[in-house]
């Protein structure tokens, strides 16, 4: 780990957010409890003695507390009903494409993917679920981390966000391959990117993923994305990925130009986004300790 990429840490950990992120689908109640994950069940492999229910017909004889039963006098067969503490997975995918390092006010966008990423694995070590991390570029997966416990899985992920580097010469798309390394099981999964393009091929990949898994699309903005500088005059833009130069003229009409293009592509996404019955949240790296409460808000509420 480099010395500045420890003092970047450092920084992150100290505004991070700590929320338990309730998940419906990993409960048998209707309403997710706080803490460890549990369920009720009936098994040679039960843990924890967690009440006792009436027995009925057709339950497990073995499961019979024949101690409770006498107490009623044999009018009443009670059985032992036990708690399994139950984890899922939690994953965290990281774009580390080179439009990730910009940035133009507090942070880079890559920094606060690591914030949001810090927040994940915090949230998560709340439930004791285990988290993974998966990072890709524009067109591999160049770190991938297995599931650990959550107070281990922070550190390698915010080191491989801070320091990774896209690699090139590779073909095919990141984030295709990037899902395409989740496990076959249902997980919790936090995808963290500025979606800037989705080609074909992502889209129909994210919808594939969101089918199977519970998907939370994390977007990372910066204000010049959305809105031209104040002035007047030339303004170049540079694509961090192509390397492409585009002249601006700082006029009204390019002005609302520019905001409608950035308008219809929010529109685009959103639409994708609700199409696919996935959870969204934007967070730009100008907003700091003001993005909190709504970050707070999307892992409090989560309950699909």
């Amino acid at each position: 780990m480099k010395p500045e990429t420890k003092k970047e840490i450092q920084q992150i950990l100290r505004r991070v957010v700590c929320c338990e992120i309730p998940v419906k689908w990993r409960t048998n109640g209707s309403v997710p409890g706080g803490g460890e994950r549990r369920t009720f069940f009936r098994g040679h492999n039960r843990q924890e003695f967690e009440t006792l229910d009436r027995y009925t017909p057709g339950d497990d004889p073995r499961f019979i507390n024949w101690k409770a039963t006498a107490q009623t006098g044999g009018r009443v067969l009670f059985k032992n009903v036990y708690r399994d503490q139950r984890e899922i997975k939690v994953f965290v995918l990281a774009d580390l494409s080179r439009s990730m390092d910009f940035g133009t006010v507090r942070a880079t966008k890559r920094y606060l993917s690591a914030e949001m990423a810090a927040s994940v694995c915090r949230s998560a070590e709340e439930t004791s679920d285990r988290v993974g991390f998966i990072a890709y570029s524009e067109n591999r997966v160049e770190k991938k981390v297995t599931t650990r416990t959550a107070k281990r899985a922070i550190l390698p992920a915010l080191v491989n966000i801070l320091e990774t580097q896209s690699t090139p010469g590779a073909t095919g798309s990141g984030l295709v391959k990037a899902l395409s390394a989740l496990p076959k099981s249902r997980s919790l999964v936090f995808l963290l990117s500025d979606f800037q393009t989705l080609s074909s091929e992502e889209k129909v990949a994210l919808r594939r993923a969101a089918l199977l898994h519970d998907v939370v699309c994390l977007v990372i903005e910066d204000r010049r994305e959305r809105e031209l500088p104040p002035g007047w005059g030339y303004f170049t833009y540079q694509d961090m990925e192509t390397g492409q130069r585009v002249l601006i003229f700082l006029s009204k009409k390019n002005r609302a130009k520019f905001a409608a293009n950035v308008d219809k592509r929010k529109e685009e996404r959103t639409a994708f986004f609700k199409a696919i019955h996935v959870s969204w949240l934007v967070v730009s790296t100008e907003e700091g300790d003001a993005a909190i409460p709504k970050v707070i808000k999307l892992f409090a509420n989560h309950k699909r």
